[in-house]
């Protein structure tokens, strides 16, 4: 038998034929990689610098990859969880929260931050205003204390809760001092309902920034 090469007609067209031989050298592959992160959050949410690791997380994921969160706590530092919760809207990729069987307090508000959500049979979820000590000190000083507090608490729970919460529990909450449970079935109705409301405020937010844009690009023409 020759080992010398010889042409076989595989009877199809040129560009269908099958490669053989040295491949052309401008033909280059690319992996594309698409990693999943699963974030437990199964602990009180103490101070900012605890979170070092799932701070990190958020600011690495990319858009092509899937964050989930795991949350179940009974919640805590409205600070830390302020500043989570800014990580988690700057994170490129998709967030999934897993709400666990107690997803309260601070946590509930991390939940809200989500992309999507994972709810199960003992799902449970607890919302209330923050609680607090003004300390002791001259009057003045603990009456401007309660001042501010009372401030950072009702704008930061109206920004947070805004489409979840209906104007009577925001009363209750606020004003009343009431703790809200919402059991699983409660979840499944109002997470839909508040994500739509989120379109349409984000869509409503671009409406806004284009009309002001076109406005500024019209002014500098007209000039």
């Amino acid at each position: 038998m020759s080992s010398e090469n010889k042409s076989v007609d595989h009877g199809l067209p040129e560009l269908l034929m099958p490669i053989t031989g040295q491949r052309p050298k401008n033909i280059i592959a690319r992996q594309k990689m698409v990693m999943e992160y699963v974030v437990p959050i199964t602990v009180p949410i103490g101070e900012i610098d605890e979170f070092g690791e799932e701070v990190e997380i958020l600011a690495t994921a990319g858009p092509d990859d899937k964050v989930i969160m795991q949350i179940s706590s009974p919640g805590g530092s409205m600070e830390t969880c302020d500043y989570l919760c800014r990580r988690m809207d700057e994170c490129e990729a998709e967030i999934f929260v897993e709400i666990g069987f107690t997803c309260a307090s601070a946590a509930s508000a991390m939940a809200l931050h989500a992309d999507d959500w994972i709810i199960h049979e003992s799902s449970t979820m607890m919302i209330h205003a923050c609680s607090y000590s003004p300390g002791y000190g001259p009057e003045s000083v603990i009456r401007t204390s309660v001042a501010f507090t009372e401030r950072v608490n009702r704008e930061w729970v109206y920004r947070t809760y805004r489409g979840f919460l209906t104007d009577d529990e925001f009363v209750a909450i606020l004003d009343n001092g009431k703790d809200l449970y919402f059991h699983a079935d409660d979840l499944l109705e109002r997470l839909p309902k508040y994500a739509a409301y989120r379109a349409e405020q984000e869509e409503k937010a671009m409406a806004e920034y284009k009309a002001e844009m076109q406005k500024y690009l019209d002014e500098q023409e007209a000039e």
